[in-house]
């Protein structure tokens, strides 16, 4: 019920807006071609060929194509703004696909936005972050459908002489790959405080809340309902589930309804005309370790440091990134508790009941050095979730030539194991024991280079190269070569 009355919504929306968009005073409709081909000697892609690429690169050798259109943004009479676009994705490698990667519609007014679709999100940090500035979102996956309201960016809040800005979302989406549990719902919400000028000195601080909620389950049925998502936005506990033979289930009753994942942000920056900078930190968490009675024990985390010359050009940009996860949300027992008997043991991005996690058709949604495990074509689980690792990322330009370069060290544990104390107890400090207790060291390796362009050559070129060495991922060599085309679709309309 849900779903149908969702793709009713998403369809009616996308034609009033085209609708209306007709009558704004001037319109161009703009359209972006690219074509890909990529390849390596193992004939599996290197990791940063597929990742964070909303997962339109397949991972064998292959060809894509990439068709966008998209409108600018124009104020109509009343103060509206209006958007709207699609993209379109074919490509042949193991197997021949084509599907929708961009459909979206959105209305802004007085800084509050309206979305409907499936949008790629703004790239941040030049596009050198591992996980562009978001642990749990970070384009590595194709995106889900979703209604969202939100206020796009910072505002003012009125009196305080534009020292206090105030920036959210909330929104809920639903999941149409093949899954564990069919048409998951996906409920978001996020709230950002800034505190100083758009120039100078600013701290942010933010909280940043996903739940997956309802659809149908293989095992215990229906999860859906109304109920279920006002518990989803409520945070509050789960009920026993029960299954058609009369088995029980409890992990829900004394933990959270439905798959809750969550991060907290901590940023300060320094921007002047010459150049900005960024410190931010956030912190990990799942289900009730995320309870601020419990937060302190929370000690995965990421902190990133971005600097941008503004005038500068040998080197533009630098990012350098840390991703702490061994930690999982800490472990405690408490048998004799009727309610919270576990804390802790947070297996990041997998649950027991949303047993494909946090994926969208087989890719990571959030932090990609995390790696899943397929059953059948479809995710069982997430192997590799306890990771240490650090990232390195420049942009700038030699001569002509503008270059990207990423590289990142990461040290991964595969997943936290209870360990007992020999008499068949589970000890309290699980973290003596990983599936690879030593960790497996891993190198990953990117340079992009864009070529100047040429007059008699009527599109831009891009080319790549990306190298794995390591223990976790067999050695790899790739290349990839883009070709892109931007023009305009149409001019004004009346």
């Amino acid at each position: 019920m849900i779903f149908k009355y969702f793709k009713n919504v998403f369809v009616l929306s996308i034609l009033l807006l085209g609708v209306v968009s007709s009558y704004s005073q001037k319109r161009e409709i703009t359209y972006e071609a690219q074509v890909m081909s990529q390849f390596s000697d193992k004939g599996t892609m290197p990791f940063w060929l597929v990742s964070n690429k909303y997962g339109i690169i397949p991972n064998e050798n292959s060809g894509v194509v990439n068709l966008r259109i998209y409108s600018d943004s124009h104020v109509n009479k009343q103060g509206l703004k209006f958007n709207y676009g699609t993209s379109i994705i074919g490509s042949q490698g193991g197997e021949s696909e084509v599907f929708i990667d961009e459909l979206y519609a959105s209305a802004i007014w007085n800084g509050v936005s309206v979305d409907l679709g499936m949008q790629h999100r703004d790239v941040q940090f030049d596009g050198l972050s591992v996980t562009n500035n978001d642990l749990l979102y970070s384009g590595n996956a194709r995106m889900y459908p979703e209604l969202k309201f939100q206020l796009k960016d910072f505002i003012s809040v009125p009196f305080t002489n534009n020292l206090l800005w105030v920036k959210g979302s909330f929104s809920n989406g639903i999941m149409l790959d093949d899954r564990y549990v069919d048409k998951t719902n996906v409920h978001h919400k996020n709230a950002f405080l800034r505190i100083g000028k758009k120039e100078g000195l600013s701290f942010t601080i933010g909280l940043d809340h996903y739940v997956q909620w309802g659809g149908t389950s293989p095992k215990w049925g229906d999860l859906g309902g109304f109920d279920s998502f006002v518990d989803a936005v409520l945070v509050r506990e789960g009920k026993v589930l029960v299954d058609k033979n009369g088995n029980i289930s409890i992990t829900e009753s004394y933990n959270k309804s439905g798959n809750h994942i969550g991060q907290n942000m901590f940023e300060f920056s320094y921007s002047t005309s010459k150049i900005e900078s960024v410190l931010s930190f956030k912190n990990m968490y799942e289900d009730k370790s995320g309870d601020f009675k419990h937060i302190n024990k929370v000690k995965d985390w990421n902190m990133s440091f971005f600097l941008k010359f503004k005038e500068s050009k040998l080197i533009s940009s630098f990012i350098y990134e840390y991703y702490y996860t061994k930690d999982q949300g800490g472990y405690s027992i408490r048998p004799n508790h009727p309610i919270e008997p576990v804390i802790g043991f947070d297996r990041y991005f997998s649950n027991g009941v949303f047993q494909s996690g946090w994926t969208n058709h087989q890719r990571i949604i959030g932090l990609p050095l995390f790696t899943s495990s397929l059953n059948d074509g479809m995710v069982s689980g997430i192997t590799n979730n306890a990771i240490v690792a650090h990232h390195f990322g420049i942009t700038g330009v030699v001569g002509k030539f503008k270059y990207k370069t990423l590289l990142t060290f990461s040290e991964n544990y595969g997943q936290a194991l209870l360990v007992n104390d020999g008499k068949g107890n589970q000890e309290e400090n699980y973290s003596k024991s990983y599936t690879y207790p030593d960790g497996l060291a891993q190198q990953s390796y990117l340079m992009e280079v864009i070529f100047p362009r040429w007059k008699a050559v009527p599109f831009e070129v891009l080319a790549s190269i990306a190298i794995d060495r390591g223990k976790y991922l067999d050695n790899n060599i790739g290349f990839q070569i883009k070709l892109v085309k931007k023009g305009i679709l149409t001019g004004k309309r009346y």
